[in-house]
């Protein structure tokens, strides 16, 4: 799904009306060396990377 979609139907009404799904709230990690993970709330990480960098946009 694109992310001016979802923008754009939030800013005007519940994303719901325009058939948008909920967007899932995920916790960020870090475990003991150093990778960063994304996971839902209490479940198992779906993503992580081992060497994280910050991107300027």
């Amino acid at each position: 799904m694109r992310a001016r979609t979802w923008l754009i139907a939030s800013r005007y009404r519940c994303p719901a009306d325009y058939g948008i799904p909920v967007l899932p709230v995920w916790e960020q990690r870090r475990d003991e060396d150093g990778r960063l993970s994304l996971a839902a709330a209490g479940e198992e990480p779906f993503v992580s990377a081992a060497n994280p960098v910050t991107v300027r946009r």
